[in-house]
């Protein structure tokens, strides 16, 4: 048997080298197209629920929220551990599944269940994103030397260009921003002017609520075309909130506007308390990209770091 091996590779000299070189190159391409992973995915297939119920307590989240959602969800099929935590305003639900389950089944199982539990007004709970314990693939910040671009302004190019950006690479599950103030308008009121005008802090907010919006207004036809009508009240700056009615009827034989009552900019919102470090700039904007689970990980952190961002992919 070997000898007859032998003379056919000596008869076939060609081919034979012919089928060592296409065997080689296959090799080089397996060897850099072989996933290679620092730690390998070894978590359980899971699920988690969150449920946020802003201003109230561990105790009234864990009765009306965190245990009804644990009764609805205790029969689910393949199930193996069910855990919860109930903060202040806040419900998570890990459920933990055997491996004779896909990750696509146990999601869509939790979110039939999820339809069937009754809640307290106004809360709606979600199914968290479908990534792995080790997929959390990147970690960015965001810093600027140039004096136009502060600190709020890096959160909006974070917000709207950045996490855009990184979204569009494929299998890419979620990009969680963090850190940097939120910009804001703020409308500073004189209780002292509010007394002289006789109006009330509901007044002015339910002016500034009224005139922050677009509507529709149908359409108007000239000859063969018709023009759409339409009213744009969003506003694009800070001394536009100050020209909202504070008021429809006249005040002394005039409209109130809020710039008399109050003083309009630009402004950061109050930053709440969490784990970045504080520079000599302020809170650093900051990201978290997670990776779905069972993809590569090595791959995909090469795509982020290629990934170009333009602002052009901003609002």
């Amino acid at each position: 048997m070997i000898r007859a091996l032998i003379d056919f590779a000596l008869r076939n000299r060609l081919m034979i080298l012919g089928a060592s070189l296409v065997l080689f190159a296959w090799g080089i391409f397996s060897f850099h197209a072989l996933p290679i992973e620092a730690y390998p995915d070894v978590a359980d297939t899971y699920a988690q629920v969150i449920t946020q119920w802003p201003g109230h307590a561990a105790e009234e989240v864990e009765q009306q929220i965190t245990v009804p959602l644990e009764v609805e969800l205790n029969g689910v099929d393949h199930l193996t551990h069910l855990r919860s935590v109930s903060l202040m305003g806040l419900s998570i639900i890990t459920i933990i599944y055997d491996d004779n389950i896909t990750t696509f089944n146990a999601r869509q199982e939790v979110l039939d269940r999820l339809q069937l539990v009754t809640l307290p007004p106004g809360v709606n709970p979600g199914i968290g994103p479908d990534y792995s314990p080790t997929g959390q693939i990147m970690f960015y910040s965001l810093t600027s030397t140039n004096p136009k671009y502060d600190v709020m302004e890096l959160k909006s190019l974070n917000d709207w260009v950045v996490v855009n950006q990184l979204k569009s690479v494929p299998n890419i599950v979620d990009v969680n921003p963090f850190g940097g103030p939120t910009r804001e308008y703020q409308v500073q009121l004189d209780p002292g002017k509010l007394v002289a005008y006789g109006l009330s802090l509901s007044q002015v907010e339910n002016a500034l609520v009224a005139n922050n919006i677009n509507a529709g207004g149908g359409f108007i036809e000239r000859g063969e075309q018709a023009l759409n009508v339409r009213a744009v009240g969003l506003m694009q700056a800070a001394f536009e909130a100050g020209l909202a009615y504070a008021r429809e009827r006249k005040v002394f034989g005039r409209a109130v506007f809020d710039y008399e009552l109050s003083k309009v900019k630009l402004a950061r919102m109050a930053a709440a308390a969490g784990p970045l470090t504080v520079t000599r700039s302020g809170r650093p904007e900051s990201g978290l990209a997670t990776v779905r689970s069972g993809q590569n990980c090595r791959a995909l952190t090469s795509r982020n770091s290629s990934r170009p961002c333009t602002p052009s992919s901003r609002p």
